[in-house]
């Protein structure tokens, strides 16, 4: 970026992420030179910059969760996944898991969606009684936390608190799995 005749680096997704997950979504849509910049910081975990005399690399140490949509608007039963999904295998493998989330075509149910959806928006109380009725009472409720008070607690537990599980409970869990 130029401001005032200097250049400077504004980091993008991956950078502004790192340590952190970046969500993309129509990572069907991004361009073809993203794509292929995507592969260092997805292998890597770091971004290479020359441009304008600055040299650098910024770090991406994060988790990528990414949506992206079938090639042909809707999934066809008819092709391959690899069809369906029209991305490189080297990007798809830098991926840990590929789940695919499929719109199952039934009018009955699409319509029950669509009025629920829109009954939310247009009169909760009818749609979510219950939800309604316990935020209602939340919000009238006397020991209800001042947000600056909550800021300062969750800064507080950001700051001094870092739980970690003990040797027992981590062998447990892993037995569980």
């Amino acid at each position: 970026m130029q401001k005032n005749n200097e250049f400077y680096l504004e980091g993008g997704a991956m950078v502004l992420a790192d340590g952190g997950i970046c969500c993309i979504d129509e990572f069907d849509k991004m361009r073809e030179i993203d794509r292929v910049a995507i592969h260092e910081a997805m292998e890597q975990q770091t971004i290479s910059i020359a441009k304008a005399g600055i040299t650098t690399v910024l770090n991406s140490r994060t988790s990528v969760l990414a949506a992206a949509n079938p090639v042909y608007g809707c999934y066809d039963e008819l092709r391959s996944t690899g069809e369906n999904i029209d991305m490189m295998s080297t990007i798809l493998s830098r991926f840990d898991c590929i789940f695919l989330v499929r719109d199952i075509r039934d009018e009955g149910r699409d319509i029950s969606i669509a009025r629920h959806v829109m009954g939310v928006h247009i009169a909760p109380e009818l749609t979510c009684p219950s939800l309604t009725r316990e935020l209602t009472d939340i919000a009238d409720a006397k020991d209800v936390l001042e947000l600056s008070v909550l800021k300062k607690y969750v800064a507080y537990c950001r700051f001094k608190c870092s739980p970690r599980l003990d040797a027992p409970t981590s062998v447990s869990f892993s037995e569980s799995l």
